[in-house]
């Protein structure tokens, strides 16, 4: 497939995806997303980046975030409850506990006014959404050194507040990107554990995907159908912010004025650029890939050229990708294909019913014009 063509099996693929994720995510009860942030640094660096790319998503993530201080402040008033009551039953003459719960209190307060003001949009004042998980953790483990500490807290939460008991323990909270009725307020910059479509439960995610697509569909469906030049403004913003920020890019559907573009926003930000044509399909193992990446020099960037790639070649370059990544290597690289091919047989990851797929954090583009 290559063009138009291309460009619309993705939108269809992705179309489909989605519908699957909406009738199936959460129907076990047990929703990841209600499993605490699964956000980390590097994945706070993809956020900030689309964030800084789409002011509309932008206002979209701090809108959520306020939305979901209003939830958090909920719980803080529940907190602040069982702290009056232990102090009227004689709590106060515990001064150290007591005087730990109240800076606990004073950092879940601090965070909540923080969420609901225009922070400025850098990863340093952005890692502040790291560390909330911290403050309720440490509030918990305070109230649970007083006697009835945490009963109170779950009878006084009732339908004001998220607190509730799992076994002998107060369940884990909802992930900050998350809101009950909108979903995840992060939509394609998701964290790379929910981008991947990692699924325990029953019905299985995975499983339902793999009844509606094909595993050619559902590589489409990792795809974004993209412009060159948001692909290039993506590129320039990633060399600006530094080399943590920049992300390799697949770009299928290309052409050769467009590859040579983006050599030239590579060799404009000082990189030394080689291009590489194969006149094959792109046949490599995960392991030759990696390989390959890991000898690009610092300041120097690869663009690799191919004249058709399949999905278990994607799925390979994928599995070297998220090595590198997990190691937080950034090395400056695109591979382009101008045509996408069938696959004579889907990669083994596809029939494994738990495992994470590894495409969803790939800057994976289909081009369109």
């Amino acid at each position: 497939m290559t063009g138009q063509e291309l460009v619309e099996q993705v939108r269809e693929a992705r179309e489909r995806r989605q519908a699957v994720i909406d009738a199936v995510c959460g129907a076990c009860e047990n929703k990841c997303c209600k499993q605490m942030t699964m956000m980390g640094t590097q994945d706070l660096r993809r956020l900030v980046k689309v964030m800084m790319l789409d002011p509309a998503f932008e206002q979209q993530v701090r809108d959520g975030l306020r939305r979901v201080a209003d939830n958090l402040e909920a719980d803080l008033r529940v907190v602040r409850e069982v702290a009056d009551l232990i102090a009227a039953s004689g709590g106060s003459s515990l001064g150290g506990e007591m005087a730990e719960l109240a800076r606990n209190i004073d950092e879940w307060a601090d965070f909540v006014q923080w969420l609901r003001g225009d922070f400025p949009l850098d990863l340093d004042e952005m890692r502040r959404l790291l560390f909330f998980s911290a403050i309720r953790s440490n509030t918990i483990n305070c109230l649970a050194r007083f006697r009835g500490g945490l009963g109170a807290l779950v009878n006084l939460s009732a339908d004001k507040a998220s607190f509730q008991f799992r076994g002998k323990r107060i369940a884990p909270p909802a992930c900050l990107f998350y809101l009950d009725d909108v979903g995840c307020i992060c939509n394609e910059a998701k964290p790379a554990k929910c981008a991947n479509f990692f699924c325990a439960g029953v019905p299985n995610l995975l499983e339902e995907l793999r009844k509606t697509l094909s595993f050619d569909e559902f590589v489409l469906a990792n795809c974004t159908a993209s412009s060159i030049d948001r692909i290039l403004e993506m590129m320039r913003l990633e060399r600006r912010l530094g080399t943590l920020f920049v992300e390799p890019k697949i770009l299928l559907g290309a052409s050769a004025d467009q590859i040579d573009m983006v050599a030239s926003v590579m060799g404009r930000a000082g990189e030394r650029v080689r291009v590489r044509h194969v006149q094959r399909p792109g046949l490599r193992s995960a392991a030759e890939v990696e390989q390959e990446l890991v000898g690009i020099a610092d300041g120097a960037g690869l663009i690799e050229v191919f004249p058709g790639i399949n999905g278990n070649t994607l799925y390979e370059l994928a599995l070297a990708l998220d090595r590198i990544r997990l190691r937080d290597e950034h090395p400056s690289f695109a591979l382009a294909a101008v045509e996408v091919l069938p696959t004579p047989m889907a990669h083994p990851l596809w029939d494994d019913r738990m495992m994470a797929q590894p495409l969803g954090v790939l800057d994976l583009f289909v081009v369109h014009q």
